[in-house]
């Protein structure tokens, strides 16, 4: 699916309508959509009393269309306009008559309607029509107080277009804000609806396709993307049943310092659990015994080490001269802020051309080295013969160092961040977050759809740095390994937290086998036992990779999918 900004889609309908669609169908298009959507999850509506709230624009006209069509079914909904039947202009304007047709009687409900909409059990479904998605600043006046209504209302409200209060572009509620059951959004989803607040506000979203003509989408141009089941699934890297190790991609894993050697660990279980035929992990020679003891599936390479028991810049020369070729390296987790390891990572990248990520102090050494000295070096990279084979994997404390940018700035707007340094490096950036972005040296932006809280624990970027190269070595483009990374990571953290089955659950004998047994073993007396966000372990995300890989290997969406089209 494609993102776009409030000011895109208004660009876009105003386009079609330039290009010979009457306004007026556009509008019926939509509240027929949002008619097929209410259908489909109520489909005993008869039985059900509706309220819907219409404010004055073409979000409102969308109410007042559904309200008709209502009619014509049978139905006899409330319908509460809050503006006078004079304020109303345009598409809107005709709808509201086409609507007294039908024999309402439109006039402005006030307080004691609202009084009424926030009574128990008065209505079985609110329709939020007040707002649209050219709301600017807080919802003041008769607008806040409708809004607040809505959400005191027992009933389930569904949003039309967008939850009134919300913005389209950020997600971002200056003041108050409807929360929705679901909303059913016209034309493309809204950039907003992945960010928070709005991501908890929206609840599920139905897509109404209006009818655009790809030539107007193409010339307005849309945000970004939103990657869905298929597309990935037919990304995903397969190779033929008489395939051996080598067909699946050897990655190389460098890092580690003291009291930093669970990186590295999570990072190649993680490439192991995607798939990777064949890691090995170089890291300080002290630290050898121990990391060999703790992880048997991959190999270790004992590397030099300073008196800190720091990774020297020549263990460069033993990783590119002494262990052949690898498909894709995986540099940072656990490497430590040393100045040696600086000269490490510069050493590297200087002589180092196949795919690789660079995480974690791998991207605090490059901060180290100031400005953009090191990006000659990243732009040569390429991965399945294309540009952004370098990917790299900031959070917003690195992505501020390397950028001289606050936190502040970069949380903003992290769509537009991503895509400026992504063109200004040549690299395929992935800028972690709720919701992380990635985006790719031709200024593609994608964004994650995803995962939750419990992925903010320390060691969950390694697990990702380890998924990402797992797909780069198995012969991925860069940008896609990157995009199909991050839905898998999210989506092992979203089938941990719901304690879904789905794939065969966590893998086998891993450090919670007993309280995976007993998740599948509710599961399949539909009573399956979620975990807290807040308990979700780095580890516990491995063990579900193998889960979310199933589900895309079958094409099925993951459970709880919370994007639809409207048919």
């Amino acid at each position: 699916m494609d993102l776009v900004t409030g000011d895109r889609m208004r660009e876009m309908d105003r386009r079609a309508i330039a290009g010979g669609i009457p306004g007026l169908l556009l509008m019926e298009r939509a509240g027929r959509g949002l008619l097929r959507s209410i259908l489909a999850r109520r489909p005993d509506l008869h039985r059900h009393r509706v309220a819907i709230v219409c404010g004055r624009g073409n979000n409102g006209g969308d109410g007042l269309v559904l309200a008709r069509l209502l009619r014509e079914r049978g139905l006899w909904p409330d319908l509460l306009l809050t503006v006078s039947q004079d304020s109303l202009k345009g598409d809107a304007a005709d709808n509201a008559r086409r609507a007294a047709g039908c024999g309402f009687v439109l006039r402005m409900a006030g307080e004691r309607e609202r009084a009424r909409l926030a009574q128990l059990s008065r209505h079985d479904l609110v329709v939020d029509a007040l707002l649209g998605t050219g709301l600017s600043g807080p919802a003041r006046g008769e607008a806040e107080a409708w809004i607040q209504a809505m959400n005191a209302a027992a009933a389930p409200v569904v949003a039309v277009d967008i939850p009134s209060g919300l913005s389209a572009d950020t997600g971002a509620m200056a003041g108050a804000a409807v929360s929705a059951a679901w909303t059913v959004t016209m034309g493309m989803p809204k950039l907003g609806f992945l960010f928070p607040p709005a991501r908890a506000l929206v609840g599920e979203v139905d897509v109404v396709d209006l009818g655009f003509p790809r030539s107007v989408i193409d010339e307005v141009g849309v945000a970004a993307h939103l990657p869905e089941t298929a597309m990935l699934a037919d990304w995903l890297p397969r190779p033929g049943s008489g395939s051996h190790k080598g067909d699946w991609g050897k990655l190389l894993v460098v890092g580690g310092s003291p009291g930093l050697t669970g990186a590295v660990a999570l990072a190649a279980t993680a490439a192991l659990r995607t798939g990777a035929g064949l890691v090995r992990i170089g890291l300080p020679r002290s630290l050898h015994p121990i990391l060999a003891a703790g992880v048997t599936s991959a190999m270790t390479i004992p590397l030099p080490e300073g008196e800190d028991g720091q990774l020297l810049r020549t263990a460069a020369d033993e990783i590119l001269g002494r262990f052949g070729d690898w498909d894709a390296l995986v540099l940072g987790p656990g490497l430590g802020r040393f100045p040696e390891c600086e000269r490490l990572v510069m050493s590297l990248l200087g002589r180092w051309r196949g795919p690789l990520v660079l995480d974690a102090d791998a991207l605090n050494a490059l901060a180290a080295w100031g400005g953009d000295s090191w990006v000659p070096r990243v732009r040569e990279i390429r991965a399945a013969g294309r540009p952004g084979g370098a990917v790299v994997t900031p959070h917003p404390g690195e992505m501020s160092r390397l950028t001289g940018r606050s936190i502040a700035e970069l949380r903003a707007d992290p769509v537009e961040v991503a895509r400026e340094w992504a063109l200004r490096w040549g690299a395929t950036l992935v800028l972690k977050g709720a919701p992380s972005v990635t985006a790719d040296p031709d200024g593609r932006v994608w964004v994650n759809p995803t995962g939750n809280s419990g992925l903010a624990t320390g060691g969950s970027g390694d697990v990702l740095s380890g998924v990402i190269g797992a797909l780069l070595g198995q012969g991925m483009p860069g940008p896609e390994a990157a995009v199909l990374g991050c839905y898998l990571h999210g989506l092992a953290a979203d089938l941990a937290v719901a304690g879904e089955e789905s794939g065969g659950g966590p893998a086998a004998g891993g450090r919670d086998s007993r309280s995976a047994r007993s998740a599948r073993l509710a599961g399949a007396a539909g009573s399956a036992r979620p975990w807290a966000q807040r308990s979700l372990l780095p580890g516990d995300v491995t063990d579900w990779l193998p889960s979310a890989l199933g589900l895309l290997e079958r094409g099925m969406d993951p459970p709880g999918l919370r994007w639809r089209r409207v048919r």
